[in-house]
């Protein structure tokens, strides 16, 4: 009960205090990245998570990952690439909000369309958190298909609007993470919308499957979709081509198996997970390192 209380009480001092403090310090770097110049705000950023962020226990849990992922990587090639990567995750944050203008002016080049260009239904756009992850959807937005999303609540719900302004630009529906969103996928899909989904991070409730040679923990409610509904899915790639200069690419529809039994779903599962560890592969420096991809005990 005495624990109970503590508990209790650490929350309500984060909420009164803490949130505060969190939501002035994102609104107010968003609004700065948002005043300069794109390419001065994705290169400030990245000069300054390069700085900072090393510096962070999150360097450390990066460097742990790399490590358990890419075990033959000598020391400074690791160091290299989590130093590129906190870079490359600054300049995600400085582009944030000019994200529509990097677009308009013809920055990302998009390859695939046609896969997507004639879709008479919804299906699935299924990606990773690798270059710059929020151009991903704009593939959809420019064959004139709505974007549907999952979100997961923010453990700071005061920075709530950033996430809901983001989806306000895709024009599809936003389903919470759970229940809601299972229901939320096969509507999008009735609607006709692109249900957009970055698959590469921990899910408690997914399902075991290898990645990087580890059991992971992967998110399969979309398969499950998928092949009941017989709904294409594909792949959609973001690579970072150098400063603000994208690529994002929609490969051909994925083979899907005719029944979803724990076999199939493993299988298909297990083809995803392989596409994306070969993306991240071949450029470490743009994946996000220090999510606990592999659980808590990496």
């Amino acid at each position: 009960m005495k624990n109970l209380a503590s508990k209790l009480l650490r929350r309500r001092l984060r909420q009164v205090f803490l949130w505060p403090i969190e939501a002035l310090f994102g609104f107010g770097l968003f609004y700065f990245a948002r005043l300069l110049p794109t390419t001065f705000a994705s290169a400030a950023m990245a000069a300054f998570l390069g700085i900072f962020a090393p510096l962070t226990p999150w360097h450390s849990r990066a460097r742990r990952n790399l490590t358990f992922a890419m075990p033959t990587l000598d020391n400074s090639e690791i160091e290299r690439i989590l130093r590129a990567m906190w870079r490359n995750l600054g300049r995600v944050i400085g582009e944030y909000p000019h994200i529509n203008a990097i677009v308009k002016r013809g920055w990302v080049e998009f390859v695939g369309l046609e896969h997507i260009q004639n879709l008479g239904e919804g299906g699935f756009l299924i990606g990773a958190h690798v270059g710059n992850w929020e151009l991903g959807p704009f593939a959809a937005l420019k064959t004139g298909k709505k974007v549907a999303a999952i979100y997961r609540p923010l453990n700071n719900p005061l920075l709530s609007s950033l996430l809901h302004r983001r989806q306000e630009t895709y024009g599809g529906n936003i389903y919470r993470k759970g229940r809601e969103a299972a229901l939320g996928m096969v509507t999008a899909l009735r609607k006709g919308q692109m249900m957009c989904l970055l698959v590469d991070q921990q899910l408690r409730e997914g399902m075991a499957v290898p990645f990087f040679g580890h059991p992971a923990r992967t998110s399969i409610s979309h398969i499950k979709i998928a092949i009941k509904k017989q709904a294409p899915l594909f792949y959609m790639r973001t690579e970072r081509l150098g400063g603000c200069r994208f690529r994002v690419t929609i490969s051909p529809p994925l083979a899907l198996p005719k029944t979803a039994d724990n076999a199939a779903i493993l299988q298909v599962a297990t083809m995803i997970n392989a596409e994306i560890e070969g993306w991240i592969r071949q450029t470490p420096e743009q994946w996000f390192w220090p999510h606990r991809r592999w659980g808590k005990n990496i």
